[in-house]
């Protein structure tokens, strides 16, 4: 018998454990909780979202992009590949 390990955010545990629950040969579902025994509320995307721009903050991303809708259009060409 072989035990995997997953780490997920908290938002998507139960989700995970309603997959594996339908999965036949899963014998066992275990949980850990990695946090300090705090309650954490889910993170709702626009929170999570303004996290990351509050730390992206500062940090001169895209100085190198001179014509916004340029490089727009090549990122557009690179999606249109066949690969």
């Amino acid at each position: 018998m072989v035990t995997l390990r997953v780490t997920v955010e908290d938002e998507q545990a139960e989700a995970l454990k309603k997959l594996l629950g339908e999965v036949t040969f899963v014998k066992s579902i275990e949980e850990e909780h990695l946090t300090n025994d705090l309650i954490q509320e889910p993170e709702a995307p626009y929170m999570r979202i303004k996290r990351i721009l509050d730390a992206a903050k500062g940090k001169n991303l895209f100085k190198d992009i001179e014509d916004p809708a340029e490089w727009q259009r090549q990122i557009r060409k690179e999606w249109d590949r066949d690969f």
